[in-house]
């Protein structure tokens, strides 16, 4: 059972781990080094069996701030972030990795912005992206974000990110308003589910930006058979059923903007932005059958 607080905090930091042993304390570090400081950790570990647990026992005892469940099995890492999104108290609430890391003034950046435009949903900085190689890269965009208030004008700015390059936009890990969360489909058995979270946020509401490089993110690119590891790993379970076709994540965005209180012109200008994004994303497919085809001739 997760450790009771005094109160409630203002922020929820949702991390949902497995075997992070190696990464989980700077991860831990930099959350609560943050300079906000009415905030929970709120961790999740998915039996790990490399000691991450004991690692994180061994910060709960010297903050209260951070407060640890431990699944019995490996649930997948979707579904652990569901969970940690469910234990979480805060009105605001971000998920983190246990690779990732954030800058110290992440926190009271983000709640500020969120500040200055109550009506917005939630808040998104520039970020670094990491490899496992030691390289760093990152993209300070500069044009337009999720920002407006015309629901079907965020539906296509999201759509267009999704593949406009990994370095421009993070959705999934922005700081966002907990009670909307809450009404989201959340992280579903889908492989690109969060595409489809990320979308219908966009339609919810508002996403502001702040144009400052605050968070750190660790990415790696699996091809060939560690697809398969990849998706056992978001879902052990339903690991085989999580790839769908264009066709297929088509339909569920387009049901996502269907079921919103949208004009009918609002909704032709979400079909109009779909079509785009299906011709891309077949394309995306296909490079991803090519790297994989290539990785299996190299590997022998």
């Amino acid at each position: 059972m997760l450790a009771s607080r005094d109160h409630a905090p203002i922020v929820s930091i949702g991390l949902a781990v497995r075997n992070g042993r190696q990464v989980v304390g700077r991860c831990i570090e930099s959350v609560l080094s943050q300079d906000f400081a009415d905030l929970e950790l709120v961790v999740c570990d998915n039996a790990s069996d490399d000691g991450t647990i004991e690692t994180v026992e061994e910060y709960a005892r010297m903050d209260r701030r951070v407060r640890l469940s431990v699944n019995p099995i490996n649930i997948g890492s979707h579904e652990n972030m569901n969970r940690v999104l469910g234990a979480g108290r805060g009105s605001l609430f971000r998920w983190i990795s246990a690779d990732d890391w954030l800058e110290p003034g992440y926190l009271s950046a983000c709640v500020q912005a969120l500040e200055r435009c109550p009506e917005a949903l939630g808040v998104t900085t520039w970020f670094t992206i990491h490899t496992a190689d030691g390289s760093t890269r990152f993209e300070e965009y500069g044009g337009e974000f999720p920002t407006s208030l015309d629901p079907a004008r965020r539906f296509e700015r999201m759509l267009w990110f999704f593949h406009a390059g990994d370095a421009k936009y993070d959705p999934i890990y922005g700081v966002y308003r907990r009670d909307r969360l809450m009404c989201s489909h959340r992280l579903r058995p889908f492989e690109r589910t969060d595409w489809l979270l990320s979308a219908e946020l966009a339609l919810m509401g508002p996403i502001v930006h702040v144009g400052a490089r605050l968070a750190h993110r660790t990415r790696s690119y699996p091809v060939g058979s560690e697809l398969s590891v990849h998706r056992r790993r978001l879902d052990p379970v339903r690991a085989e059923q999580l790839p769908a076709s264009p066709r297929n994540l088509c339909s569920e965005l387009l049901a996502l903007a269907v079921a919103r209180d949208l004009t009918e012109r609002q909704r032709r200008r979400c079909t109009r932005a779909l079509r785009g994004f299906w011709v891309k994303e077949v394309a995306r497919i296909g490079r991803l059958h090519a790297a994989g085809a290539k990785h299996r001739l190299r590997s022998g």
